[in-house]
């Protein structure tokens, strides 16, 4: 896709330099005399490079469908995390339930005989929590899954943006010769292309609300602006490339906008999950660190009648 831009790009220079030599041949010959000659080689000096290398850092972008392996992969940890209850806090879309997730919270009927501190621990800081931190987790990996497909659609935005930039410099340059008004129009749809979900709020006690972000489309109307669309003079040659010029800084400050919205919102996750930490991870069993005759004292796996 990249070689397709940069193909775009060159053909448009050349058409540039081309209309910009029947431009100046229209302008030196509207008197009487003789015909003017204008040599191609000299318009080519100011044309040449003007154009194809403004295209250039846009074959650099990341391919959307790039993001598809990672998203697909965080859907798959979701499943396994779901009880079937909670649904996508992004798209609100269900996923399917593990089965397996039953077996820990029956565990407990299973265990109903094991007495002791050890099993008071377990009990407490496994079984009776587990529910909330499956969900917890759950939650997360939806945070991230949203961003992921927001940064997916960005660039799938950005892409489109940057092509239909370059068919309207191209409608541009072919009116520049018209009798009639000569403007360019630039969409810029990736001001679209993420959306604010909100917060997040985590379960079981978790103090963490997460500020999330998802592709617009994927979650409703709700904080999606609209497309953007710019109108730019064209007239000559010179004035279209401006134009272009201008529209091409303007769409990458755009870009930058929208993955500053994504950044922002992910920016906080470290430190909130980290500050309510025992809300998503479960506390290391004590029995792990015990040898020998300690994991069937009282201490351990003693107690049992």
């Amino acid at each position: 896709m990249s070689e397709d831009l940069m193909s775009q790009a060159q053909a448009l220079e050349e058409k540039a330099i081309t209309v910009a030599v029947q431009e100046l041949r229209r302008k030196a010959n509207r008197g009487d005399g003789p015909p003017i000659e204008i040599p191609r080689e000299h318009v080519e000096q100011d044309y040449r490079g003007r154009i194809a290398p403004l295209f250039e850092p846009f074959t650099r972008m990341p391919e959307a469908s790039s993001y598809t392996g990672a998203i697909e992969a965080a859907n798959d940890a979701m499943k396994q995390l779901s009880s079937g209850e909670a649904k996508d806090p992004i798209s609100g879309g269900n996923i399917l339930a593990n089965p397996d997730l039953a077996r820990a919270e029956s565990a407990g009927d299973t265990l109903h005989d094991w007495t002791g501190a050890a099993a008071d621990n377990f009990k407490r800081n496994f079984l009776d929590k587990f529910p909330y931190i499956a969900q917890n987790q759950f939650l997360l990996l939806g945070v991230l899954k949203g961003a992921l497909e927001a940064d997916q659609n960005r660039w799938g935005k950005a892409d489109e943006d940057i092509r239909f930039l370059a068919q309207a410099v191209n409608d541009g340059l072919d009116n520049v010769l018209g009798c009639g008004k000569n403007e360019l129009a630039f969409t810029f749809s990736v001001v679209s292309a993420v959306a604010a979900v909100g917060a997040i709020p985590f379960t079981g006690g978790a103090s963490a609300v997460i500020a999330a972000v998802g592709a617009a489309g994927s979650v409703g109307n709700a904080g999606v602006a609209a497309s953007k669309v710019v109108k730019k003079p064209g007239g000559s040659v010179d004035q279209v490339l401006k134009s272009m010029e201008d529209a091409i800084r303007e769409l990458t400050k755009e870009i930058q906008d929208s993955g500053g919205k994504i950044a922002e919102a992910l920016n906080g996750i470290t430190g909130q999950v980290q500050g309510a930490k025992d809300s998503f991870v479960s506390p290391r069993p004590a029995l792990a660190g015990m040898e020998g005759d300690v994991t069937t004292s009282e201490r351990g796996l003693g107690g049992v009648n």
